[in-house]
């Protein structure tokens, strides 16, 4: 074998030699530290704040709400089912003359309403950082639940029988907004969200005419934070 030959096979090998050494420390290369799990359960629980929209009736819509959602992430999607539930409350003293023995009596005024919301929601992440550390996402979720709203007084100056109430009350929610969330642990993520909500508060009496509708479509603000197990 020449001298030429040698050489170019020792060359051959050499180089072989070397992409064998930088395929295996490629496929033993951590991954980069805090970089979140691409898969798993997901649970996120959130603040939300809304603009306060109530009449004199107290037919309205909260100012904060809670909310609580399970579902599943894989790489860029969050698919889960949330769950929003408020209780908004308001007293007031009042004096009245009881008609039957001419004093004036003092007492007080409570109305209360509550609101409990079902929602799939969609979450995907939009840009990502290299590290997939902080993302650029975009939510929808469309939700269907129910409300009501009791008043009561303390004591009663002109009690009256208490009527049968048998009014279907619907509370239609929607939201879509775009969100920054950022990986603060390969498990867990902080969200904060910006966007447009809308609100619909339908009552409609089982038989008859006399329904009624209250909506509002206004930008809200949500903090969450996530997690992945």
């Amino acid at each position: 074998m020449s001298t030429h030959v040698r050489t170019t096979l020792a060359l051959a090998v050499s180089f072989a030699g070397l992409l064998a050494t930088s395929v295996a420390a490629a496929q033993t290369e951590p991954e980069p530290a805090g970089r979140p799990v691409n898969s798993g359960f997901a649970l996120q629980t959130s603040l939300i704040s809304t603009p306060l929209m109530i009449d004199n009736d107290l037919v309205g819509f909260p100012s904060f709400e809670g909310g609580l959602s399970i579902g599943y992430k894989f790489d860029r999607f969050v698919i889960g089912i949330g769950f929003d539930f408020s209780n908004w409350s308001e007293t007031e003293d009042f004096t009245v003359t009881d008609p039957n023995t001419g004093n004036e009596v003092e007492g007080e005024r409570t109305r209360r309403m509550y609101s409990f919301v079902v929602a799939p929601e969609l979450q995907v992440a939009l840009a990502r950082s290299a590290d997939k550390r902080a993302e650029l996402f975009g939510a929808v979720s469309v939700g269907l639940g129910t409300w009501d709203s009791v008043t009561t007084t303390d004591p009663d100056p002109f009690p009256q029988p208490v009527p049968v109430n048998n009014e279907l009350r619907l509370r239609v929610r929607w939201r879509v907004a775009p969100g920054v969330r950022y990986w603060v642990h390969p498990h867990v993520a902080m969200s904060l969200v910006t966007g447009i909500s809308g609100n619909h508060m339908i009552t409609e009496p089982d038989s008859g005419t006399g329904g009624q509708s209250v909506g509002l479509t206004a930008l809200y603000t949500q903090i969450g934070l996530l997690g992945v197990f």
